[in-house]
């Protein structure tokens, strides 16, 4: 088992364990969206105001955006999140950043889309 890091913390933002479930679809801002896949299931990892790590059995491609329902507001950053992430229709927006094969599925990183993103214009116009 690999020793735990213990150089200079670089994330901007500290990760709380968040366990929760996860519902996501992946997105194609260029298509209807009644067109897009259904809902996949997930079960988060950890959460903080950039972004959330979370377990699938599916796996999107890097890059991908996802669409995202999941119960952040009873994790303490919550109001980091509001402030920082593109949420519409209590939905949060993301990219995919990692994506880790765990051999029984998938570790799936993804960062939030802010709030003034030129990505964020566009699907406020699709979903808002």
């Amino acid at each position: 088992m690999a020793d735990s890091y213990k150089g200079e913390e670089k994330r901007e933002f500290f990760r709380h364990r968040h366990e929760k479930p996860v519902c996501y679809r992946v997105l194609d801002v260029g298509l209807d969206q009644e067109q897009a896949p259904q809902l996949a299931k997930a079960v988060s990892k950890n959460l903080s105001a950039a972004g959330i790590l979370f377990s699938s059995k599916e796996m999107p491609k890097i890059s991908s955006l996802l669409m995202m329902d999941l119960d952040y507001r009873v994790a303490q950053i919550c109001r980091e999140i509001e402030e920082n992430a593109l949420i519409v229709d209590n939905k949060l927006f993301g990219k995919v950043v990692r994506i880790e094969d765990t051999g029984s599925g998938y570790d799936i990183g993804v960062a939030f889309i802010k709030k003034f993103d030129n990505l964020a214009d566009r699907i406020k116009e699709i979903f808002g």
